[in-house]
């Protein structure tokens, strides 16, 4: 089997590296440190009350909610700068001088970079075992949890890979990724929050209000489609607002999620080696020549 040639050699110089191994001990550690808080808080009377498999259940919430935002702040900073650093070293020549295609460049570039944020989805997997071994979760939620947070950061690396395309600096890649980010979580939610209760307030029946269908483009309705669907309690998850909502768009709001962000995932992949390859720039380059040429010949007849 043929890797890229881009992913193994930096997949190579990232497990070499003792920053990798402090990198998924502080991620380990700090979701641990998380998670035994929740634990404790919720289990806290179980020798004179038993276990109580609801609490098991906000365990499950509060773990998947710090991974999320975890993730959300760890993938564009790892992604952001794959291009441009290459760029600002002064090895992207190089790199596109070679056999490999623009494509495969941008692909390993990915893949190199969150193949590390997978490796800490994976190690992470552990911990939620408690909750499958206590009771209230079974491992099918795990999974399905685990396989969200993989496509979700193969979409936020996707942006980042594609800002780091256009932009020549890294801090600027690294800014503009943060804040597109921070937008496609969390903007996205606030600007779908206030139509919601703005149609609210006019519709007669306030209890059966569609969803906008930029929602679908954020992660974080996607994510809470799939806790709804996987606890089937909409009240555990304390969304205010969520009564006037027709629930019934939750359903596969996880799914189609997922759809998205994959297809769009593609398109930036395309698009970023489309920019990234010298051939699209030469042509325009040969144009502007033809121009210049015509218009010295029109100023010699004159």
């Amino acid at each position: 089997m043929r890797i890229n040639p881009v992913l193994k050699n930096e997949t190579k110089l990232a497990v070499r590296s003792f920053k990798f191994t402090l990198m998924i001990f502080f991620y380990v550690a700090l979701l641990s440190s998380g998670a035994l808080f929740i634990f404790n808080m919720n289990v806290g009377d179980a020798y004179f009350n038993g276990v109580n498999l609801q609490s098991i259940v906000y365990f499950y919430i509060g773990m998947a909610v710090i991974q999320a935002i975890l993730l959300m702040f760890i993938v564009p900073s790892l992604t952001s700068t794959a291009i441009c650093a290459e760029r600002e070293k002064q090895t992207l020549e190089v790199l596109l001088s070679t056999k490999m295609s623009t494509l495969s460049i941008v692909i390993g570039k990915l893949l190199a970079s969150i193949s590390r944020v997978i490796i800490l989805i994976i190690c992470t997997m552990p911990i939620y075992s408690i909750t499958f071994l206590i009771g209230g979760v079974n491992l099918v939620n795990i999974l399905e949890l685990s396989l969200f947070f993989i496509v979700t950061t193969i979409f936020v690396g996707s942006i980042g890979v594609f800002i780091s395309t256009f932009v020549k600096t890294s801090r600027v890649a690294t800014a503009i990724a943060y804040g597109v980010t921070l937008f496609i979580y969390v903007g996205i939610i606030i600007l779908a929050y206030i139509v919601i209760m703005y149609n609210a307030s006019k519709a007669n029946n306030a209890q059966d209000i569609a969803i906008p269908l930029f929602t679908y483009l954020s992660p974080t309705f996607g994510f809470a489609s799939l806790l709804i669907n996987q606890l089937g309690n909409v009240s555990g998850l304390g969304f205010y607002g969520m009564d006037v909502v027709n629930m019934a768009q939750f359903e596969y709001g996880n799914i189609i999620s997922i759809g998205i962000q994959i297809v769009f995932s593609v398109i930036l992949v395309l698009v970023s080696a489309y920019k990234l390859n010298p051939l699209n720039k030469g042509i325009k380059f040969k144009r502007r020549n033809k121009k210049k040429v015509k218009n010295e010949f029109k100023k010699i007849a004159v």
